[in-house]
């Protein structure tokens, strides 16, 4: 390994070699931790978080261990160390014990690799189905998003698009046909399984030539979806007016006394106030022309009283 090259590892940040003082070996890099079933998101997440902290060759072999008298040797270890120990705390402590007593960084991650990394076709399986079980439900459209792309990345991790390997890379359009076509399956899955609100706009997109990506389909989802919150507030808003209630309180209340039985007046004549005798109501009967003090209904019918063709 040439020294040359690596030199300078104790002050500048971009060598591989070069370990920050605030990096210690009790860091914990990616959460959750990783186990049989989260694999491939876990990998990920470990492999960007060795990337952005320069580390990534002590994994790939792309750094192999220098000989003893190498100067380089040192500072190795003190690396290869400091990744090994934040592997063994990204792990569940059950399965680092069964990588403890290995002393190259790589060969645990190979070794992680090849015993976890197995399995694809069912968990494959299971990604389908929850893709095509999910609906939006009670979720805003965000919340149903996310959960769909989580479950699109990590089948895309299982499933990725090989580059192409025609003697004139992506002369046969292949490629391009099968991103594109796997880009609109993601937008009808995203649109079919909106709530029927939003059947409007999904039909405008669909309908579309061409048919917009997933995060134009998402915006414009997103935008109806804050314009009917924002009607829905509105319509809130004016319904716990105090004003707007006691209007709609007198309406509902003289609509219900227009339909009064035969003998009542009506709630026209008793509101308005036209007519001889119509200023007087009765709190008892609801009649008018008399009050309560001299209500029959109440205090009795006089003696001499007679109505048309009988007595009461």
């Amino acid at each position: 390994m040439a020294y040359q090259q690596f030199a300078d590892f104790s002050t500048n940040s971009t060598n591989p070699f070069y370990l920050h003082p605030n990096e210690n070996p009790a860091l914990i890099l990616v959460s959750p931790l990783l186990d049989d079933k989260n694999y491939h998101s876990r990998a990920r997440s470990m492999h960007i978080a060795l990337i952005s902290k320069n580390k990534d060759k002590f994994i790939d072999g792309s750094l192999g261990k220098p000989l003893v008298s190498d100067p380089l040797y040192a500072p190795w270890i003190c690396c290869n160390t400091m990744v090994l120990s934040w592997i063994h705390r990204s792990i569940y402590e059950s399965i680092a014990k069964s990588v403890l007593w290995s002393d190259n960084a790589a060969d645990v991650w190979k070794n992680l690799h090849i015993r976890f990394s197995h399995g694809n076709i069912f968990r494959v399986s299971d990604l389908q189905e929850d893709i095509y079980k999910l609906r939006q439900g009670n979720l805003d459209v965000s919340n149903y998003f996310t959960q769909l792309k989580v479950l699109w990345d990590e089948l895309e991790n299982y499933r990725p698009i090989l580059a192409c390997s025609c003697a004139i890379p992506s002369s046969c359009g292949a490629v391009a046909s099968y991103k594109h076509y796997r880009a609109q399956d993601q937008v009808i899955r995203f649109l079919k399984c909106l709530n029927e609100k939003f059947t409007h706009s999904k039909s405008q997109i669909m309908m579309m030539n061409p048919m917009p990506d997933i995060d134009k389909s998402f915006s414009l989802i997103i935008q109806q979806e804050r314009e009917l919150n924002s009607s829905n507030s509105s319509l809130v808003k004016a319904s716990s007016n105090p004003e707007e209630i006691t209007t709609i309180c007198q309406v509902q209340a003289s609509s219900g006394n227009s339909h009064s039985k035969p003998g009542q007046n009506s709630s026209k004549g008793r509101i308005q106030g036209y007519g001889k005798g119509h200023n007087r109501v009765c709190t008892h009967c609801g009649r008018t022309n008399h009050t309560v003090e001299t209500c029959f209904l109440k205090h009795g019918y006089p003696p001499c009283f007679k109505t048309k063709g009988k007595s009461p």
